[in-house]
């Protein structure tokens, strides 16, 4: 647990960089719409194999004042912010599957979200996030 606490700083600030260069579509798939993940998520936990930290545990380890927090928009663009530092992406959802794609560097990096009701999952430099709807 001590190894996972002192990479979760990193790990944020990879999430932040990596979200934040920039925003970029993906192929046909379709953008925005009035689907369930349009809206507000909070950060609810942190997972790296069998090690879990909860959001209070997040932000004592992090040292910040907010746990992270995704928004969804109608229009295609999510947007993630880690206690006051923010970065864009869009989002796209394709036969029920939803993604995000942002630019990292040169590349564009596409992940994939898991909804589930008012759960929203996802996978971020061997870090499994979940996120709850506010």
């Amino acid at each position: 647990m001590y190894q996972m606490k002192k990479n979760i700083p990193a790990l944020i600030l990879a999430m932040v960089l990596c979200i934040g260069l920039a925003a970029c579509g993906a192929g046909d798939q379709k953008k925005g719409g009035n689907t369930a993940i349009v809206g507000t998520w909070e950060l609810s936990e942190i997972a790296a194999g069998s090690s879990k930290m909860g959001a209070e545990d997040y932000m004592k380890s992090a040292d910040v004042d907010k746990v992270p927090v995704l928004t969804f928009e109608d229009d295609g663009k999510v947007t993630l912010d880690v206690n006051g530092d923010s970065g864009t992406g869009t989002w796209a959802e394709e036969g029920g599957a939803y993604s995000i794609t942002y630019k990292s560097g040169d590349d564009d990096v596409t992940k994939s979200v898991e909804l589930d009701g008012s759960t929203l999952k996802m996978e971020q430099n061997g870090y499994a996030l979940t996120y709850e709807k506010k």
